[in-house]
Order: structure tokens, then sequence, then C-alpha cells
């Protein structure tokens, strides 16, 4: 008598089973196998930091100023210390500010809330306008501000920010660049003294210390 051909499938011992059992095992093994790829699905993303924390978040360094309005001798910030950025969910940033004030350090956060345009967001309830424009020259941006006034006028200013405290001529060079595209006077462009990093207490004279509280801003 000729051989027939089995329904079924074997199992680890080799054994054939039914039909039935055939399919049911497929079935459990395509569900553990769509259950394992949603598991690496989540698992990647949520370890795959967004664009703005890889290349936003941490201390930034400011290198140079610029405004639209001309700087009176003896007027403006001659010391700055590093900024500090957190990236938030959602794609927004938290700003950490340090500036002097009475001859002692204040702290203020300032969130900038993402919009659709990369680079672009908008703080203050809308009422401030702030870009993060990358320069050819590696770890070195702009971070520039449009302050919307009444009447349709804006008061405008940028920062040249690098990831250290180093002079860097070229990227002074595409600061300048930058200036005169934005219509500002190059003139206008001021170098201010580095001052130690705000988290380290130490590096600041005794009545340059920080205020214990710090200003949440635009929460």
């Amino acid at each position: 008598m000729g051989s027939r051909l089995l329904a079924g499938c074997c199992d680890g011992s080799h054994q054939v089973l039914p039909t039935w059992k055939c399919r049911r095992l497929k079935m459990k093994s395509l569900f553990l196998t769509f259950m394992l790829l949603g598991l690496v699905a989540v698992l990647t993303a949520q370890e795959a930091p967004s664009d703005d924390q890889e290349d936003f978040s941490g201390t930034w360094y400011t290198k140079a100023l610029v405004s639209d309005k001309d700087r009176p001798e003896g007027k403006g910030p001659k010391q700055v210390f590093p900024l500090r950025v957190t990236a938030l969910e959602g794609g927004d940033l938290e700003l950490m500010i340090t500036f002097l004030k009475k001859n002692q350090c204040h702290e203020k956060k300032i969130v900038m809330h993402k919009t659709d345009e990369p680079g672009k967001y908008s703080i203050f309830k809308g009422k401030n306008t702030f870009y993060i424009q990358e320069l050819p020259v590696r770890d070195h941006y702009v971070f520039y501000c449009e302050h919307h006034q009444q009447h349709g006028k804006s008061h405008r200013k940028g920062k040249l920010v690098g990831r250290d405290p180093e002079e860097n001529p070229e990227a002074m060079e595409e600061f300048k660049k930058f200036v005169q595209s934005k219509g500002l006077k190059e003139e206008n462009i001021f170098v201010p003294e580095q001052r130690g990093h705000p988290d380290t207490r130490q590096a600041m004279p005794g009545k340059d210390r920080i205020a214990p509280a710090a200003v949440a801003v635009d929460r």
C-alpha cells in the first residue's frame, strides 16, 4: 500500500500533531511575534531623543550679542553667565538664564513652545518669537529673539552661542553674516565677559551669589 501524506505538523519531539493543534500553535507564534515587534518599537521610541533634545539640551556660552538698538556707552550686559537648555515633552525647550541685578545673581526660567516651523519657538504667550539657527561652524548657533511691540513694531536681538567658552573667529564671521542678513548693524555687536558656570557657586565672588528662588516664566 502506498504511503499517505499526514496532515498536521511536528512538535519538539517530532511527533505529528493534529491539524487544529498545528493551527493554534501558529496563531500563538504570530501573536507573540507581533507583541515582540510592538515592544521593540515602543522601547526604541522612548530611548531615541527628539531632535530638539539632541541638538540643544545642555550648557551654552554666549560669545557675542547684538541688538537693533544702539548700545549706549556703559549700558548693557558687560558680563554674561552660561545658558542652560532643557528639552521638555512635545518638543518644547526650557531656557535658564542667569543675570546680575544689584550685585546679586538671579535665575529666570523661560519656556519656549515649539511651533510648526523647525527652529522657531513662541514665548511669553506669543509676545516674543525665538529662533535657533545652526551655523556652519560646529557646535555654534544663533539664538535670535523678536519682541513684538504695539503698533506692529518689534525689538530684535541675537546671541552667538557655542558649546564651549573659547573664542572662535570663524563662528564670529558667520555671526556677522547673520547680523547683516537681518538688517542689523555690525557695529552693534558686543563681546561680553564670560563668568563662571551658574552651577559652580565657588566660581563667583561672594557678593554675586545666586538668589535662592528661581523665577518661572510663561509656564
